[in-house]
């Protein structure tokens, strides 16, 4: 009873070189711009990059952990501004605007046959230096995506990592009816 796409998504690294379409990528980009906001202030900016000699650039302030992304043929920055989001009871709503619009592209992706990777690990300063974000703004996450490629090309760390099966808690041990 759970959609395929959720199922089928997962976090993987070993990306392919495969260009992906304007129109995959237009269309994942919609699935960000439709995800459910606080007050509808849709505080998330997508940041594309696809162009070779700006991945480059951009490559250079991730961290190492990161490093397989550079595979990826496209890098998505979501960056969006503290205050941008409501501001009920105090908490950074902002954040759970970006999360949901960032899982839509996901699914969005995984409908498309496509794979999507979000990460932290970045150097801000130099990230936004590069693509020319505001500095008002937040880098609150990466994506890369691209069509799945061969795990062999992968080194022994993210190799080992990417093949690990996908595993979630129990639901008896975060689900709580009525109470705590």
């Amino acid at each position: 009873m759970i959609l395929e796409e959720i199922m089928n998504r997962h976090s993987g690294r070993a990306f392919s070189s495969k260009p992906i379409s304007d129109e995959m990528l237009n269309s994942i980009l919609e699935a960000g711009r439709w995800a459910p906001s606080c007050s509808n202030k849709q505080a998330w900016n997508f940041i594309v990059l696809h162009d070779k000699e700006v991945l480059t650039e951009a490559h250079e302030a991730l961290s190492g952990g990161n490093a397989y992304g550079k595979a990826a043929p496209v890098m998505i920055i979501v960056a969006a501004k503290e205050d941008g989001g409501c501001s009920a009871h105090g908490l950074p709503y902002f954040m759970m605007d970006v999360g949901l619009a960032v899982e839509n592209m996901l699914l969005q992706a995984v409908h498309l046959g496509l794979m999507g990777h979000p990460v932290a690990g970045w150097n801000e300063a130099e990230l936004k230096d590069t693509t020319g974000i505001p500095k008002e703004y937040r880098i609150v996450c990466v994506i890369f995506l691209g069509y799945e490629g061969d795990l062999s090309l992968l080194d022994e760390v993210d190799r080992a990592k990417a093949s690990r099966p996908r595993t979630r808690r129990e639901l008896s041990e975060i689900v709580h009816w009525e109470k705590w």
